[in-house]
């Protein structure tokens, strides 16, 4: 999917949370993803867990840090993708039950 995909999608569908990729076709940055998100789909952005093929870029990592957002680099093991999953549904779950 590219970014306009994308956020096509977020808009027409309820998610509990997002895996998405941190380097999408279309240029779509995970700072403008996060922003976009808190926007258009406020709360979503606290249930994010993006992926990345490779090591994200410094001022990527820097944003992931000082947001405290989760993410993967691949390869990764399947159960580390499972658990930050249970994370991210735990937090919907919290939040449900407010």
């Amino acid at each position: 999917m590219n970014a306009e995909e994308v956020r096509a999608r977020l808009l027409a569908e309820a998610f509990d949370a997002v895996i998405i990729n941190g380097k999408l076709p279309g240029g779509w940055t995970v700072q403008a993803i996060d922003g976009w998100i808190a926007e258009k789909c406020p709360g979503l952005e606290k249930r994010l867990l993006f992926t990345f093929s490779g090591g994200a870029e410094p001022e990527v990592n820097d944003f992931l840090q000082q947001r405290n957002l989760p993410y993967l680099v691949k390869p990764f093991e399947v159960a580390d993708l499972i658990a930050q999953a249970r994370r991210l549904l735990q937090k919907t779950h919290a939040a449900a039950a407010s």
